[in-house]
């Protein structure tokens, strides 16, 4: 059962810990990116590519097929992976899009995405992308994405070329990856007067490249290091934090949820079954002959609402738990419990 109380809500706090958060790495490559997220505490890094193979120490597993990312949430979702990792690393991103449209392609018997008809292919695609990358923050892990970058050209409102760098993702991924990032970063190598080179993040957007945060107070850029990326974050929060006395601030990790195995998740499916019969049961008792002329139009109904027409509560899977639960809600909202 969902545990949904509105009373129970309590003002947010900001966490300085970065377990938690969702950062976009992007760039040239050689300017860090990789060995900047395995810094990240606890962290295993999902490598659809292997940039990782001279970074000493670090917790990497190859990933080459949409299921293997799959096998790996599942993982996650379990008390030993939170017991293991705080950090999920997705380098690059790129590739997991590519991996998971050729997954869908698979699945639908498809030999190109475009092949199925009215955009169904880029909609199946988007939506099996944008659940699997977001149940990682949801489940209480911080998530890195990597991505390169291109300078890529656009038109304006008004139908003017101008270029930009962005990640090489394409659009549809993009929107998706951009929209769940508290923090994207456009890594630039910098030569100096003396010919050093070193690595620039860019932590809020210009004309000339994309970048942005959710932080009021991040800076401009920083030199490219775990440290300083931390120290910024930690500044932005605090300066922010002052305009409400620090009341809403900590050091703690932010405290998520924990969440539930699949056999939970199948006990809770039969909980959910076992009360449905047992409500069912108690309205035949209490109506007698009525029920068959009053009760049951009205499951019937409720249940149409949410499994289909002509469905029954009885054939639902286990992955329909969140509609059988509604069921019994509207149930029990109609007999007055």
């Amino acid at each position: 059962m969902a545990n949904i109380d509105i009373f129970a809500v309590k003002p947010h706090v900001v966490s300085r810990d970065l377990k938690g958060y969702t950062v976009l790495l992007y760039g040239q490559p050689k300017t860090g990116k990789t060995t900047t997220a395995a810094k990240f505490p606890n962290s295993l890094l999902l490598a659809f590519e292997a940039g990782y193979l001279t970074i000493p120490g670090v917790m990497a597993l190859p990933i080459n097929t949409w299921a293997e990312f799959k096998s790996v949430i599942r993982q996650l979702k379990t008390d030993e992976g939170h017991a293991a990792y705080d950090n999920i690393i997705v380098d690059t991103v790129d590739i997991a899009y590519d991996l998971c449209e050729k997954y869908i392609c698979n699945r639908e018997g498809v030999e190109t995405i475009g092949d199925l008809a009215y955009g169904k292919g880029y909609s199946l695609v988007s939506h099996e992308f944008d659940e699997a990358l977001r149940t990682i923050p949801q489940i209480g892990y911080g998530l890195v994405m990597i991505s390169h970058s291109q300078d890529k050209t656009f038109k304006d409102e008004n139908g003017q070329e101008y270029n930009q760098i962005c990640p090489t993702l394409g659009n549809r991924p993009r929107l998706i990856v951009d929209r769940m990032s508290d923090l994207i970063i456009y890594a630039h190598p910098i030569q100096e007067e003396d010919g050093t080179i070193h690595t620039v993040g860019f932590m809020r957007q210009t004309p000339r490249f994309v970048a942005g945060s959710r932080f009021k107070y991040i800076p401009d850029d920083i030199d490219f290091t775990y440290e300083n990326l931390v120290n910024a974050i930690g500044n932005a929060i605090d300066k922010e934090a002052a305009e409400y006395d620090n009341k809403y601030v900590t050091d703690e990790p932010t405290d998520f949820p924990s969440a539930q195995s699949v056999n939970e998740q199948e006990s809770n499916f039969n909980d959910l079954i076992n009360r449905f019969n047992e409500l069912v049961e108690k309205i035949q008792d209490a109506t007698g002959d009525e029920f068959g002329d009053t009760w049951a139009p009205r499951i019937i109904e409720i249940t149409n609402k949410y499994l289909g027409k002509g469905k029954r509560v009885s054939e639902a899977k286990p992955s329909q738990a969140e509609q059988v639960e509604l069921i019994l809600n509207d149930l029990i909202e109609q007999v007055g419990m």
